[in-house]
């Protein structure tokens, strides 16, 4: 006989994971959330390829995402081998992010799209770099992307949805904004006070990928790279200081001077916000506004902004676009060091639990354009839910908590048409297969129509302390 083969211990990849059975019901419990905050917000999900061409992302996102991607070739042809020995770049590479797919999949449909398309994904994704806590070489990441408008725009409420749905998920998972904010503040404004105070137009990209470092290096090491682009910084610094002081920038159409944010989020959804220059994003698509949601003690939990440009770049025509990713691995940290991930059989039931309904549940509409705000806070309030009386009461209450809701956060759309004539509002519940038609009629008074049935179930209150509440009543029709 001869020779056994000697046993060899062979490790996963550095960078990746081996998740077993509980491993995997954390994660799930993760992606259940993230894509109950989609839905709930009006987002439809999409999936694209693992690889695209690599000149997908080194011509769109800038040449310094080559050193982060993993590469890869068949071996088959010799075109594809003579290709890696002469420019060391292989034909495909697998994906590190999912913006610029997105926008080679708007782009090739985008006249038969409706306006706007709001996606989702949640997949794995790969970066070639070094494995550290936060980051690892595959990760899951959590994308939503809100694409092209209708005829009159909506820009700035774009931004605002957008901003709306990462707070929707930090709050159903008990996350509150004392220990994560968005920070956020706008490209276009951080390019004009480059050009400003000292920096040659050529070198502006240079220098947005040098404020993008500056938490990562040291004072000093960040002073002299500046000085070197010319860079006058403390005359920067003191400009950018201050939101408020964008307007000689901008002008007052930016999103920092509209009530977009506080129409559709609401007054104390404001809390979640804080304007930061130093936030400006390493990517080169970006346009306008760019944020990350920054927990203290971690890196970004989630960061993205507006990217008008990419999709024409793809040969689809000019469509103002905004997204963002979140990874799983930073979320679940931070989710331990708080003490909000669920083990053991919570964790069990809190995977099991329902989840939100594809099918829209309320549609919410108004024919008085000045009844527009009221919208926005029924909306909000409607995906949000009701937390019980006997949940709040609790001091050791959990965001999985069975008794958490007595209404649970519903899917809930708007209508993104200029028409104010109710029927044809109506005809877009219909055709978004909507079961409930909530129309505002005053201050406190909103008509509920069953879709279905075509049923008017006579008149509710848009307040959520009221007993008549329209919400309880779409939850006792749905329950």
């Amino acid at each position: 006989m001869g020779n056994s083969p000697k046993p060899q211990k062979i490790n996963a990849p550095k960078g990746t994971r081996d998740l077993y059975p509980e491993d995997l019901l954390r994660q799930r419990y993760i992606t259940n959330a993230w894509r109950d905050a989609s839905i709930n917000c009006g987002f439809e999900e999409i999936a694209g390829p693992t690889f695209e061409s690599t000149e997908l992302y080194s011509v769109k996102s800038g040449d310094g995402i080559l050193s982060e991607l993993f590469q890869a070739f068949s071996g088959k042809s010799e075109k594809e081998i003579e290709q890696v020995q002469s420019t060391g770049q292989a034909p495909y590479a697998l994906r590190p992010e999912f913006t610029p797919t997105l926008a080679r999949m708007y782009a090739a449909k985008s006249k038969e799209l409706p306006k706007p398309c709001k996606w989702f994904t949640a997949g794995p994704y790969f970066r070639a770099e070094r494995p550290q806590r936060g980051r690892l070489r595959e990760f899951l990441q959590w994308n939503c992307d809100i694409i092209g408008t209708n005829s009159d725009g909506h820009g700035e409420t774009m931004d605002a949805e957008l901003f709306g749905v990462v707070v929707d998920l930090f709050r159903s998972l008990g996350i509150t904004h004392n220990q994560v904010r968005l920070h956020f503040t706008d490209r276009r404004f951080i390019v004009r006070a480059l050009l400003k105070y000292g920096v040659v137009e050529d070198k502006v990209v240079q220098t947005l990928n040098l404020l993008d470092m500056r938490g990562k290096i040291n004072e000093h090491e960040f002073n002299t790279q500046a000085l070197t682009l010319g860079l006058d910084v403390e005359s920067f610094d003191k400009a950018v200081s201050e939101g408020h002081d964008t307007e000689g920038f901008l002008g007052a159409n930016s999103i920092f001077f509209t009530d977009e944010l506080e129409d559709v989020l609401g007054e104390e959804d404001s809390k979640w916000y804080r304007w930061d220059s130093s936030v400006v994003r390493g990517l080169a698509y970006y346009t306008g506004t760019v944020f990350e949601a920054i927990a203290d003690g971690e890196r970004a939990v989630a960061g993205g902004g507006r990217y008008d440009n990419l999709i024409e770049l793809f040969g689809g025509p000019p469509t103002p676009a905004c997204g963002f990713g979140m990874g799983d691995v930073v979320l679940g940290n931070l989710l331990d060091d708080k003490g909000l991930m669920p083990t053991g059989a919570q964790l069990m039931d809190a995977v099991a639990k329902p989840q939100a309904s594809i099918r829209p549940i309320a549609f919410v509409v108004t024919g008085d354009e000045s009844s527009d705000a009221l919208v926005h806070t029924l909306v909000a309030n409607l995906r949000r839910g009701i937390e019980s009386q006997s949940y709040q009461s609790r001091g050791d209450r959990k965001p999985w908590d069975r008794d958490r809701y007595a209404v649970a956060p519903m899917h809930t759309r708007i209508s993104y048409k200029s028409t104010r004539k109710v029927n044809k509002l109506h005809d877009d519940a219909k055709k978004q297969h909507a079961r409930f038609f909530v129309e505002i009629k005053g201050l406190d008074q909103a008509e509920l129509t069953n879709m279905d049935t075509r049923e008017s179930l006579g008149e509710f209150s848009i307040d959520p302390t009221a007993a008549n509440y329209v919400g309880k009543k779409i939850a006792e029709l749905t329950s």
